[in-house]
């Protein structure tokens, strides 16, 4: 299986993991409510990370728990914990798809030292990481063999959506009606995610000229799309090898810009929030530096320059806008590589990386 099938295979695999939503957090359930946890850091290296700094806001908006996502390093070596939170109330939930990842074992081991409950949440059930947790939960992204994640990406992210829903329902924050009428609306949407890659894939045979020879670029969101951001650059950098930077919106011009060129591509991630109504402004700054300018958008908005936009299609729930706008960026990413002959379907280096047990 190549890159390119778990990214066409990603609406199939979402709809089978929401096709779960009844059962996948019973037991995650039972551990919150039966140890009365009032905190829950999410944590996770890469990809994982990127997910776990959605799923805490997940969390934090539809359910009373106080969350948050850090790097595992940063868990197991500096964090200092909260003293509104006792032990016993803290939870920590460690991503993992391959539940190899050492630096996330290390911060679950260090989290039961510290006396907080442990979760882990991966592909591999009988991983060490697996093992090493109070409680592990099913991943079910399936076998994603390919060293470059995208499939475990949107199946993660939509994962601890569910939990999030689920919590929140079961500590009455969300009414069962409220609940369904999510649940049915997610299911319809998923529908329209094939439609995404279809604009995408006739998006890029129009640049791809263009696209195949960027050598250095910079990718900004915003809000839920910060993270698309994040793992966009994550995306692209590990397989086109271009040199990337990411940026918060607001952020990209606090000196960030200094560095721009004629040569910079920059690619504008336009979701629903305040900031849209800056894209046109931040587009216009642009357009003197460099005439690189990539907009990938879910809104409905006129661009007055001549940035190329890539308009998909408009998904109702801004949670779910996330899985949408990175499918692009996975699309471009694997694209270019088959156009310049570079095999992304196997680790790249001949020494083995300590990252991974």
């Amino acid at each position: 299986m190549k890159i390119i099938d778990n990214i066409y295979n990603q609406p199939k695999r979402l709809q089978k993991i929401l096709s779960t939503e009844a059962v996948i957090a019973k037991d995650l359930i039972a551990l919150v409510e039966g140890q009365n946890i009032k905190k829950i850091y999410f944590t996770g290296s890469g990809t994982s990370y990127h997910a776990s700094t959605l799923i805490s806001m997940y969390f934090n908006r539809y359910t009373k728990l106080d969350t948050e996502a850090i790097i595992p390093d940063n868990f197991t070596n500096y964090l200092k914990p909260s003293p509104y939170f006792s032990p016993q109330e803290t939870l920590l939930i460690g991503i993992s798809q391959s539940g190899t990842s050492t630096t996330t074992l290390e911060a679950i081991q260090q989290a039961k030292k510290r006396n907080f409950h442990t979760v882990a949440i991966s592909e591999e059930t009988n991983s060490k990481i697996a093992q090493e947790a109070d409680l592990v939960i099913y991943l079910n992204t399936g076998n994603e063999v390919i060293p470059v994640e995208t499939r475990g990406y949107t199946s993660t992210i939509m994962l601890g959506l569910l939990l999030a829903w689920r919590i929140g329902l079961a500590q009455k924050k969300l009414t069962s009606e409220k609940y369904q009428e999510m649940i049915s609306k997610t299911k319809e949407e998923l529908t329209i995610l094939p439609d995404t890659l279809t604009c995408t894939e006739k998006f890029y045979q129009r640049h791809k000229n263009e696209l195949v020879t960027m050598k250095k670029g910079a990718i900004s969101g915003y809000g839920y799309n910060y993270a698309t951001a994040l793992e966009a650059y994550l995306k692209m950098y590990e397989t086109f090898h271009a040199p990337l930077s990411v940026h918060e919106f607001g952020e990209l011009l606090h000196g960030y810009e200094m560095a721009f060129d004629a040569d910079q591509y920059v690619f504008l991630i336009i979701s629903n929030g305040p900031e849209k109504s800056l894209a046109n402004k931040y587009l216009h700054f642009l357009d003197q530096i460099t005439k690189h300018l990539f907009v990938i958008t879910d809104q409905d908005i006129q661009f007055d320059n001549k940035a190329h936009v890539l308009r998909i299609p408009s998904l109702n729930f801004a949670e779910l806008s996330p899985i949408n706008l990175i499918m692009p960026f996975q699309i471009i990413a694997s694209r270019n590589c088959e156009a310049i002959g570079y095999n992304v379907d196997k680790y790249p280096l001949a020494v083995e990386s300590f990252a991974h047990f």
